[in-house]
């Protein structure tokens, strides 16, 4: 048996405004049933990669922004892009601003949990973007990509260590939040506005060389996850999956090369697929003792269309958690608590 037992994931994001609401009401909601409580990415983290764009690449000495949305969630068609000022060849960053959260919110998340609000066991939960995530969308040469992915990756490195500096490696989950790799692998690099450029070598290789190498900075007493995502801008996925085959082959190779123990790996479920089709690649996953999370909860549907979903998916595997399939950053707060009782709900037909 793995390591993370709990039949409930929360993804990461949750709009409320502070990190203690989204404590208490999560906890009061599925406390009992997970294994880690996000801190929700409050303030302009919510905005997911746009926080870097917003707090950290716009206010560069070396970086010149050349286009900035017109809304604070990009949700225009005009989004965050940048490039290297002229005679700059690197760059660098003092910290990437997730630390700094982390470290704060740990210290709610500590009292809540002495106070009995959050159970005893349940860990505090860090979700960060990998290199590819966190820089392609948002320049438009190949030089200034390579330039930033340097740049970030060594911050990376940096802030993972001073995350595990400031927050004991027993009480602390990383989940990478994996989406632009996805894209890139699922479309062999092609899909249009992935980047105007093209990016040597293949998706899947630069995915596990950047995995490999950020997943090795963290403590083995630290739990690991890995959220392969499609996008969710808008309640529509980027690139839209046909199904599960390209989450499992990342999964299967996260696995075997990160040179750590990888806790869970999840995986998204589309609100409107509950046919075999989609959940088959299921039966191919090899993934250890890492726990199987399956983004089954949809407000759309609610309880009734996620047990369809659950039911087909149980053809295909055992075992396995539940969660949304993205953050909840998009719903309004009002809808949070009825979100949780669906998980609670389903969460009670599991194994």
């Amino acid at each position: 048996m793995g390591r993370v037992t709990g039949n409930v994931l929360l993804v990461g994001s949750v709009r409320f405004d502070t990190a203690e609401e989204v404590f208490r009401t999560c906890a009061e909601g599925v406390g009992d049933l997970v294994s880690s409580l996000p801190d929700g990415e409050v303030g302009y983290r919510i905005q997911w990669i746009n926080f870097l764009a917003a707090k950290l690449f716009c206010d560069h000495p070396s970086l010149d922004t050349i286009s900035r949305p017109k809304t604070a969630t990009g949700e225009d068609d005009e989004h965050w892009l940048f490039k290297a000022k002229k005679g700059v060849k690197s760059l660098h960053f003092d910290d990437l601003g997730y630390a700094r959260a982390a470290k704060e919110s740990y210290a709610t998340f500590r009292t809540l949990r002495d106070q009995g609000v959050i159970p005893s066991g349940v860990r505090f939960q860090v979700s960060l973007p990998p290199t590819e995530s966190g820089v392609r969308s948002f320049v438009v040469t190949h030089k200034d990509f390579e330039i930033l992915c340097k740049a970030y990756q060594e911050a990376m490195i940096r802030e993972l260590a001073t995350i595990q500096k400031d927050i004991p490696a027993k009480d602390l989950l990383i989940q990478w939040d994996i989406c632009i790799e996805v894209l890139a692998v699922a479309t062999g690099d092609q899909r249009e506005g992935l980047s105007p450029f093209d990016v040597p070598g293949d998706p899947f290789d630069r995915y596990l060389h950047d995995i490999k190498t950020l997943s090795g900075c963290i403590a083995d007493e630290a739990l690991l996850g890995l959220h392969f995502c499609y996008g969710d801008l808008l309640h529509k996925h980027m690139v839209e999956p046909q199904d599960l085959g390209v989450a499992v082959r990342m999964a299967n190779e996260s696995v075997q090369e990160i040179q750590r123990p990888v806790d869970y790996v999840h995986m998204p479920v589309p609100r409107d697929r509950d046919d075999r089709s989609y959940f088959q690649p299921l039966k191919h996953l090899s993934i250890g003792d890492a726990k199987l999370y399956l983004g089954l909860i949809h407000n759309t549907g609610g309880v009734e269309v996620a047990m369809k979903r659950l039911a087909t998916a149980r053809k295909y595997a055992s075992g396995f958690g539940i969660a949304t399939e993205c953050g909840m950053g998009r719903r309004p707060p009002e809808l949070i608590p009825g979100l949780l009782r669906i998980h609670r709900t389903v969460a009670e037909a599991l194994d």
